[in-house]
């Protein structure tokens, strides 16, 4: 992926890097509400909860955000956009295309993916062929105009490498 848009190897692993630290605003919602999202307990949300539970993406940002560390103004970058959609679709403010800076855009591809082959509580962890499968094509939740055009067809040209790095922690 780090062909696209003649990024380099330094910029895509710097973002690699920040990506674990993206949902550090969790730490500031209700444990509750947590549990209930990240579907360790059934139930599903009340409009009030997801409000609350949205505010995780600035409440991020805002920890990471005053730092002079460029790893750490990524995180908030990617902590702040990554639930964006390419089609307005997202949150925490509905940006679209461009307006969503390039990290967040490859983060919310690899956090899809990962959401998919993970086990949850809702479905099993998927293999890699479904997971892609499900990015490129859709299953109704998710769908292909979530995402940066450019991004998707990145991940589907490199997609063994992907999963590769998915797999063992490591592109090498």
């Amino acid at each position: 992926m780090a062909a696209y848009d003649g990024l380099s190897n330094t910029y895509f692993s710097r973002a690699r890097c920040a990506h674990p630290i993206c949902d550090i605003g969790k730490m500031g919602i209700p444990n509750y509400i947590v549990l209930n999202y990240t579907r360790l307990k059934r139930g599903s949300l009340s409009p009030d909860q997801w409000e609350i539970l949205n505010g995780r993406a600035p409440m991020g940002a805002n920890i990471l955000g005053n730092s002079r560390s460029r790893f750490l103004a990524m995180g908030a970058e990617i902590a702040l956009n990554h639930h964006q959609r390419w089609d307005g679709s997202g949150y925490p403010a509905g940006k679209r295309g461009d307006a969503i800076p390039m990290a967040a855009r490859v983060m919310n591809i690899c956090d899809i993916y990962h959401a998919l082959h993970s086990k949850r509580a809702c479905h099993p962890a998927f293999d890699h062929a479904k997971s892609m499968q499900i990015i490129a094509h859709g299953n109704g939740r998710i769908r292909p105009k979530h995402f940066d055009p450019k991004v998707l067809a990145a991940l589907i040209h490199s997609e063994n490498l992907f999963c590769k790095i998915f797999e063992t922690g490591s592109a090498c």
